[in-house]
């Protein structure tokens, strides 16, 4: 099961059905508006946080995890972990990330240092 996307467009909508956001629309009286900005107005950030959090009890005493974590971290020059979660939401490594959640949570018994999903995002971190 791999996500992949080529838009950000895409790219929020499959940050959306990861965080179960309702994307209810909104009534918007700029008719000049985006669909970029308009995207951005429906954004849900408490499923978001719900999510996060959720992933985050999940993972943070896992060794592999807080590895990928720290990694991430450091490219905002931060060790926090859960900085490195956020990062590993952002648009470039989100694929990666949904594949070791998916292989983590899906199949504990083959999260391990040789988990493909483990080796491709730690490869680009």
């Amino acid at each position: 099961m791999y996500i992949t996307y080529s838009t950000n467009a895409e790219y929020r909508q499959a940050l959306r059905k990861f965080c179960d956001m309702s994307c209810n629309d909104i009534s918007i009286e700029y008719e000049e508006i985006d669909d970029e900005s308009k995207d951005e107005l429906l954004y849900d950030p408490n499923s978001m946080e719900e999510k996060m959090d959720e992933i985050f009890k999940k993972t943070k005493d896992d060794p592999l995890w807080i590895e990928l974590y720290k990694l991430a971290a450091a490219k905002f020059f931060s060790t926090d972990l859960e900085i490195g979660l956020t990062v590993l939401f952002s648009y470039h490594y989100f694929p990666g990330f949904y594949n070791c959640w998916i292989s983590f949570s899906q199949n504990p018994d083959n999260w391990s240092k040789t988990n493909e999903s483990y080796l491709l995002l730690l490869s680009i971190l």
